[in-house]
């Protein structure tokens, strides 16, 4: 072989061979004194990589662990607070028992006042352990352990937690149906002389049967359930509450939605005893917020609300009555066509209108007693206890609710005014079927030769007072000159500018009236003076613009249960214009916790009617609120109530049975609908508060102390329920605690063969990399030095 001193091929292949045994060594000397088998990413990548996703694994179970545990120790800890109610109830049902014995001869309020003392400890403690109506564990408890696997991401969180459901767990005493829900009536002692009242008998829609209405969450508005309770017989308040409880269970049977959701409610009258040893009839329910309200003066008196002195109820009577209608016996209409009458409000949850076919030989007379007849088997009248008690030729026309329900009445098509309901009019020349028009077209427009026309004109915007103004036509007509005088007395009112209201010429020397943005219009004309005519009917001199006048001679006819969340009264101002749009949102936490909210839009114009009265917005809220998915915002009402603070205006009232909630008034753009509380403000936010007088079991008496032996013990069974709830929580909290850590150790163990070394290899590695490092050192002290033979060739 050849010998080369400018490279030195061995020293080179042994460096490199040192160079391998001292990284080997390095590695080994790593591996051993750490105890892992992977240092760097470079040991084994994909090793890693899977170890990690163990030693993550292992954190999450290591959390999840702790959060069971502390789960347990909630649930260990609500146990210990449903052992001491359980206790409590113990002594609640042998202070009933004592009281329920005919032979008790001591003070049964006293033994009564620590019942009750009893019943709010109940409240106290489970309030303290989370367990009251809303409160903090009162909820679907959903505890992350980990460990778990799934197809995605949902699946894979949902597999890995454990889920207790509290939301039906309450303890406080309404949950265990011993607090609830209450309208407070008359004395006791007093309805004998209630029911022997000849004005109160008198007033009777059916003789020898008394009405009442209730309204609640799906019976309300016309929806609302009617309770004619049987008075034959009836003598006493015993007696009394027997015959309603019965007209309860029938009104209950009656096979409709609204009557499925009246028997769920669960709405029963009894004698109770108030805090001062009164004896009163009420009407209770453990789980409905509700309204009841009087369909006769009688039935007004067992609510309490009688003439001051007297058992007699206050009357129920709101009246609207008209202008004097025409007396003629000639033709009281100018042509052939038909005069439509509309009934709103009262409960009606949408506008009744009554449509009187006329001509020119008809009198005012005739139509008097067709408009009579038509009222009278009109249903949905009939249903809200609206009818014409004053109808004759030359006297004024007069509609009566027997509810004291706030209506009002209109008419349209009478140019003559001979109903005295109002003047407005159709399109010239047609016979409408519709109530509701977004334009008018005016006859041609005439002059008088012998001077100037003046017309006072009055517009309504959805069925609202008159706007009125004075207009004049010279001695040529010109409906260019009336247009623009229309149009520019229209753009000087705030209220027509919202309606959108434009005037524009038509075919014939006609012009049209409309709204641009589909609100609801009315033109009256009145008298012409110069011989001309606008174009809008003639009235001979009466008042176009008729306001009918209102009279009420009740007080208060509808009483809110006591215990329910109320928003308070909210103000209401009919929508008028296309542009009077507003949302109303309800938003609550369920009792998951999680938050809920409804939003609602009422408007009024040819879109949607849903606020054209107060009525018509609670009928659409109502409607709203039961096709909401949220099945706590389902128990919500909106009910009316009058406040007597301010004339006896009606106002809106959101109920709730057991969630505090809160109303979000929107704005709107002419200031109508809802406000909050009973002023002018919107763009604001209710919150309801908790109304008094709610019902609590008792035992001052010896009657009410067996129903509340009986009521105690579904309290002990349902405390049982909840208690085993509880119970099954903890054991799966066990159970999944167990998983976990079988978990974990299995997680750490595979860890542990990926990642840590095998010391007894690894030394044996090291044993090997010294071994070949001392070898390799000598070596390469070898090949270094072989060059040097070459010198000895050269001294030869």
């Amino acid at each position: 072989m050849g010998f080369s001193i400018n490279t030195n091929v061995a020293s080179l292949q042994a460096q490199e061979y040192l160079r391998v045994s001292s990284d080997f060594q390095q590695k080994t000397i790593n591996r051993v004194t750490s105890g892992l088998r992977i240092i760097n990413s470079g040991d084994d990548a994909a090793g890693l990589a899977i170890a990690n996703g163990f030693r993550s694994d292992r954190a999450v179970i290591t959390q999840g662990i702790r959060n069971a545990n502390d789960g347990l120790s909630s649930l260990q800890t609500i146990d210990g607070g449903l052992n001491n109610i359980s206790q409590l109830l113990d002594r609640a049902r042998t202070l009933a028992a004592q009281s329920a014995s005919g032979t008790f001869t001591g003070d049964r309020t006293v033994l009564d006042s620590e019942f009750q003392s009893v019943l709010s400890e109940i409240d106290r403690q489970s309030q303290s352990i989370g367990l009251n109506t809303g409160g903090v564990f009162a909820k679907n408890l959903n505890v992350f352990i980990g460990g778990g696997r799934g197809a995605t991401n949902t699946e894979t969180i949902n597999n890995g937690s454990v889920a207790i459901d509290l939301s039906t767990s309450t303890v406080d005493a309404r949950s265990l149906k011993l607090k609830g829900l209450q309208v407070t009536g008359a004395s006791a002692t007093d309805v004998d002389e209630i029911l022997a009242d000849s004005t109160n008998t008198a007033s009777e829609n059916v003789s020898g049967y008394t009405d009442f209405y209730f309204r609640g969450a799906g019976f309300s508005d016309d929806d609302r359930l009617r309770v004619q309770v049987n008075l034959t017989g009836v003598d006493d308040a015993n007696e009394l509450v027997t015959a309603i409880n019965g007209a309860i269970e029938s009104a209950g049977a009656g096979g409709t939605g609204a009557a499925t959701a009246f028997k769920n409610a669960g709405i029963t009258a009894s004698v109770v005893a108030d805090s001062s040893g009164t004896e009163k009839i009420v009407f209770k329910s453990s789980s409905a917020a509700f309204q009841v309200s009087a369909g006769d003066r009688l039935s007004n008196a067992v609510l309490g609300n009688v003439v001051s002195g007297t058992q007699t109820g206050q009357a129920l009577d709101y009246k609207v009555q008209g202008a004097t209608a025409s007396s003629t016996s000639a033709s009281a209409f100018a042509a052939a066509g038909n005069v439509i009458v509309r009934v709103q409000g009262g409960s009606l949850a949408q506008a009744a209108d009554i449509t009187l076919s006329v001509t020119t030989s008809t009198t005012a007379a005739d139509a008097l007693t067709s408009l009579s007849s038509l009222v009278a088997n009109n249903s949905s009248l009939m249903a809200a206890g609206i009818s014409v008690t004053g109808s004759t030729a030359g006297s004024a026309v007069e509609f009566t609710s027997k509810r004291g329900e706030h209506f009002e009445v209109m008419a349209v098509g009478d140019s003559l005014n001979s109903l005295g309901l109002g003047s407005a009019q159709f399109t010239a020349g047609t016979a409408s079927a519709s109530f509701d028009v977004t334009s008018i077209t005016t006859a041609a427009i005439t002059a008088s030769t012998s001077g100037a026309t003046t017309s006072t004109l009055g517009f309504s915007v959805g069925g609202g007072s008159y706007v009125t103004g004075s207009f004049t036509q010279g001695t040529a007509a010109s409906a260019s000159t009336l247009v623009s005088d229309l149009n520019n007395f229209f753009a000087q009112d705030a209220s027509l500018q919202r309606a959108g209201l434009v005037a524009a010429t038509a075919a014939g020397g006609a012009i049209t009236i409309s709204s641009n943005n589909g609100s609801f219009v009315r033109v009256n004309q009145s008298a012409t003076a110069g011989g001309g005519d606008l174009g809008f009917g003639t009235v001979a001199g009466a008042a176009s613009t008729t306001t009918v006048a209102t009279t009420s001679a009740t007080t208060s006819a509808a009483i809110n249960s006591g215990g329910a969340y109320s928003s308070g009264q909210l103000a209401f101002s009919r929508y008028a214009s296309g542009s009077d749009d507003q949302t109303v949102t309800l938003s609550l936490k369920d009792s998951s916790g999680v938050q809920q909210s409804l939003a609602v839009n009422l408007q009024a114009d040819s879109t949607a009617t849903t606020g054209r009265t107060i009525d018509e917005a609670v009928n659409y809220l109502n409607n709203q609120i039961q096709a909401s998915s949220s099945a706590d915002l389902k128990k919500i009402v909106a009910v009316k109530e009058r406040d007597e603070a301010n004339g006896g205006a009606e106002r809106i009232v959101f109920l709730s049975p057991a969630l505090d909630f809160k109303v979000s008034v929107g704005n709107s753009t002419g200031a109508k609908g809802l406000f909050a509380g009973t002023g002018s403000t919107q763009g604001s936010v209710v919150s309801s508060s908790l109304l008094s007088g709610g019902a609590n079991v008792g035992i001052s008496s010896q009657g009410d102390a067996e129903a509340a032996v009986n009521a105690l013990a579904a309290a002990v069974s349902n405390l049982g329920k909840v208690q085993a709830v509880i119970g099954r929580g903890q054991n799966q909290f066990n159970y999944a605690v167990n998983l976990a850590s079988t978990q974990l150790t299995n997680l750490a163990a595979s860890e542990s063969r990926i990642r840590d070394a095998d010391l007894a290899s690894e030394a044996a590695n090291l044993t090997r990399a010294q071994i070949l490092q001392q070898a390799g050192i000598a070596a390469l002290s070898q090949a270094n030095s072989a060059p040097q033979a070459v010198l000895s060739l050269l001294r030869g």
